[in-house]
């Protein structure tokens, strides 16, 4: 079955090495990356030939593979004219292009806005014109390729991606998630 992803099924990516304990005996780590960069390059470092991402029927990336290729992602989405904070359209099914795509576009510094993919025309039309995603990568579409490119700056409190609600009530909302949420759920595992 292609389009199926497969993440690392490590629930912890991070070491044991600098856990503290808090006065409630809680553990934390004292360094942990800050954004979800920050955490694709740590991986990208310390687990470089570990498999980060499996498309059943179309293969297998390791952490390094997807930093260096997202950076080509980002490198053609510079080339091309998106600048920090262009929004970016990823209408890819689930799998390795998603992957890239969604990482590239981070590293471009801009953000990604998951489109569903089982939505009615209509709907895509609406989330990619109410999210004002200027660059729509779409199946058939080629991935960005260009010079590796990572942003420098960003924070955990810039908005790393916008999803959209389904809409049962009415029309579809976008829902900024910034670089601390999905890490600091990161952390908790």
């Amino acid at each position: 079955m292609t389009g199926i992803v497969e993440i690392s099924r490590r629930r912890n990516p991070f070491p044991a090495t600098g856990v503290i304990r808090d006065r409630n005996g809680v553990a934390h780590y004292q360094q942990l990356p800050t954004t979800l960069l920050d955490v694709l390059a740590e991986q990208a470092q310390r687990r470089p030939d570990t498999e980060a991402v499996v498309e059943l029927g179309a293969g297998a990336l390791t952490y390094r593979q997807v930093w260096q290729r997202a950076a080509r992602v980002a490198g053609g989405l510079r080339a091309d004219g998106l600048v920090r904070g262009d929004r970016v359209g990823l209408r890819y099914p689930a799998g390795l292009n998603w992957v890239l795509a969604f990482w590239g576009t981070l590293l471009a510094g801009g953000i990604p806005v998951a489109v569903n993919t089982r939505s009615a025309a209509p709907e895509v039309d609406f989330v990619l014109s109410d999210a004002g995603v200027r660059v729509d990568l779409a199946p058939g579409t080629a991935l960005p390729d260009g010079k590796p490119y990572v942003v420098d700056g960003v924070e955990a409190g810039d908005i790393a991606a916008l999803f959209y609600t389904s809409g049962t009530t009415g029309r579809p909302k976008g829902v900024p998630t910034t670089h601390e949420c999905p890490e600091s759920l990161i952390r908790r595992q």
